[in-house]
């Protein structure tokens, strides 16, 4: 009879715990469900130690289990369930310092967490340091201070915070975890709207007396193989987020993207005396605009428009063409890279550089410099001038400004 009346208790506590019945948010509905799993185990057991759970209990126990974990709660300072104390304003550190606090599960798990709220982050804009504010900037901050800090101590809410958490299965008995995902602040406004989140919490393990057993050997071993795979995850999860944090700093680098501006000379290397006049008559000044942008963090393409001032004639040549090349980065100062190019220019020929250069980053500021080699052929049908459009080779310098990002 005993037995049919803790079957009917198993029955009612799956329905119970239903998910489509429940939606488990607050801390006070995490308590009652751990409460209510392990008064149930221990009605089963009756004090006995060597009770053995039919596998009908065991499974009603995994349900109650399973739905504990698979909701994420919620502690909250607009209910009342985590306590903040707001400090007066800090001038010097621009900032309200934000005191959350609060005790749960039978104190097992406690809260006690300073943390800054930033004048910029409340605000929903960047701080501009006193010295460098414009006197309407000035004004703004000042008021916007004052406001804030009259509506604090007046104990109207400006912001409210909550902590995301999750329930975890141990590896004993009877042994819980409090899995904190994030806590999070919230901006009042007609829609509150999400002001800071900080991951990186500490899970806190604890269990609930007395300690009641109800799996079997090959059971525990499998749960502690799990809690081993949970734990490694957690590892390799901190790991890439760590890298994610430190990447933007160090690994930034996004291939080569600049705009800049040169100036380059030639040199005809088909003639053996650099002061014949056929040297002279080709010898040329270029003044080069250029675009690149990368693909990827070593590959960069690029457009380039040249205007070509041959000495002899004063007459202007224009050529526009594209560039491909690769490039790294060294010290995030230093941009060694290799190119090749192909152009068209207005007096009938094709332009084919390749070469190298290096770019020198200050800041957002560049300074390039380059050599090329380049191949200066012609394309037109035009006989009468074939002497003067022989296929002539170059090498060339250039040096340029501009801005790199």
């Amino acid at each position: 009879m005993m037995r049919k009346i803790l079957l009917v208790a198993v029955l009612l506590s799956s329905v119970f715990f239903k998910p489509d019945q429940i939606s488990a948010a607050t801390i006070k509905e995490a308590e009652e469900r751990i409460q209510t799993i392990e008064t149930f185990k221990l009605i089963l057991a009756s004090g006995n130690s060597d009770y053995v759970f039919t596998p009908e209990e065991v499974s009603a126990i995994n349900s109650m289990y399973a739905e504990l974990e698979n909701d994420t709660y919620t502690i909250s300072t607009k209910d009342g369930s985590l306590k903040m104390d707001v400090g007066e304003y800090d001038i010097d550190q621009t900032m309200w310092p934000v005191k959350l606090s609060g005790s749960y599960f039978e104190n097992h798990v406690t809260i006690n967490r300073n943390i800054p709220m930033l004048y910029s982050t409340l605000m929903e804009r960047k701080y501009v340091a006193e010295k460098d504010m414009a006197d309407y900037q000035r004004r703004d901050y000042e008021y916007y201070v004052t406001e804030y800090e009259s509506k604090i101590r007046s104990g109207e809410e400006v912001f409210y915070a909550e902590v995301h958490f999750k329930i975890q299965r141990w590896v004993k008995a009877s042994q819980y975890r409090f899995m904190p995902e994030e806590i999070v602040f919230y901006k009042v406004a007609k829609q509150d709207r999400v002001i800071d989140t900080i991951k990186k919490l500490t899970p806190v393990i604890w269990s609930y007396k007395p300690e009641i057993e109800y799996r079997t050997k090959k059971e525990i071993d499998a749960d502690l193989q799990k809690t081993k795979r949970t734990l490694y995850a957690e590892s390799r999860q901190a790991e890439k987020d760590e890298q994610t944090e430190i990447e933007p700093e160090e690994n930034k680098y996004n291939g080569r993207r600049a705009i800049y501006f040169a100036l380059e000379t030639f040199r005809n290397n088909n003639e053996e005396d650099p002061n014949s006049p056929s040297i002279s008559r080709i010898q040329l000044n270029s003044f080069d605009a250029a675009l690149i942008f990368g693909i990827g963090n070593y590959v960069f393409a690029g457009l380039e428009l040249c205007f070509d001032l041959n000495d002899q004639t004063r007459k202007t040549i224009y050529s526009f063409g594209g560039l491909l090349g690769g490039s790294v980065e060294v010290f995030n100062i230093f941009r060694p890279y290799i190119q090749t190019g192909m152009a068209v220019r207005t007096d009938d020929r094709f332009v084919f550089k390749a070469g190298a250069g290096l770019d020198l980053k200050i800041g957002h500021m560049l300074i390039t410099g380059a050599y090329n080699h380049i191949w200066n052929n012609a394309f037109s049908s035009d006989k009468a001038n074939l002497t003067d459009r022989e296929d002539k080779s170059y090498n060339s310098l250039s040096i340029g400004f501009g801005f790199t990002w």
